[in-house]
């Protein structure tokens, strides 16, 4: 089961072995700890945003953050994760994540820009000519209409799954109250634990019940088709 995981499910192997050595890495130091939770609550922003614009299957997406790059969710997926590594403080599992993001999204990638043009033909063709696959250089194409719909939102999944990965730091949290001592003063830390521990729990009980909640939306949108 978990071999047919890692081959059909790369993506997800690569972000739970990178949260898992971060946690076991992880080593206090505020200044990166600041600057990796900024990264990662953009990449969270970029989640959201990407999926509140995308219309799978109909269309061309070329609205929001497609107008950025091609592929805002991997993008997304890159600083969420790219995020976590600058937490954890350790350089070298930074390096090691850049490395298997781009063996495991690079393919990805091409697989799924063979399928769009195959699905589209020249319309997908000319736009990507006109906004690069990853790299947002254009900039000023931020500039215009957010195009979000919570429609999109409930279709794709996307509220459990932001619930989930937005109790990530409580984890890193709890790690320094439990294992590393920080803060110093006892009650601040066993504040920090209770706050945190509550905090996670709170979001993945929440992500569980929008899930179900989902998951009942969508069969009672099939049995009404």
């Amino acid at each position: 089961m978990k071999l047919r995981r890692l081959t059909s499910k790369p993506r997800g192997v690569l972000r739970d072995m990178n949260l898992l050595l971060s946690l076991i890495l992880f080593d206090p130091e505020p200044r990166l700890m600041t600057a990796g939770a900024a990264v990662f609550l953009s990449g969270l922003a970029l989640h959201f945003w990407s999926k509140g614009c995308l219309v799978r299957n109909w269309v061309v997406t070329s609205c929001g953050p497609y107008r950025l790059v091609r592929h805002p969710f991997y993008l997304a997926n890159f600083l969420i994760d790219f995020g976590v590594c600058l937490i954890s403080t350790n350089p070298w599992l930074t390096v090691l994540y850049v490395a298997g993001f781009l063996l495991v999204y690079l393919p990805t990638i091409r697989k799924e820009e063979q399928n769009l043009v195959g699905a589209h033909g020249d319309a997908y063709t000319k736009y990507a000519h006109r906004v690069p696959a990853l790299l947002p250089y254009r900039l000023h194409a931020i500039f215009g209409p957010l195009d979000f719909a919570w429609s999109n939102i409930l279709r794709e999944k996307e509220l459990s799954r932001i619930l989930r990965l937005l109790a990530i730091p409580s984890y890193f949290a709890m790690l320094c109250a439990l294992v590393h001592e920080t803060p110093r003063d006892p009650t601040a830390r066993v504040t920090m634990l209770c706050v945190s521990a509550a905090w996670a729990l709170l979001l993945n009980t929440s992500s569980v019940a929008v899930r179900k909640y989902e998951r009942a939306r969508r069969l009672g949108s099939g049995a009404t088709t």
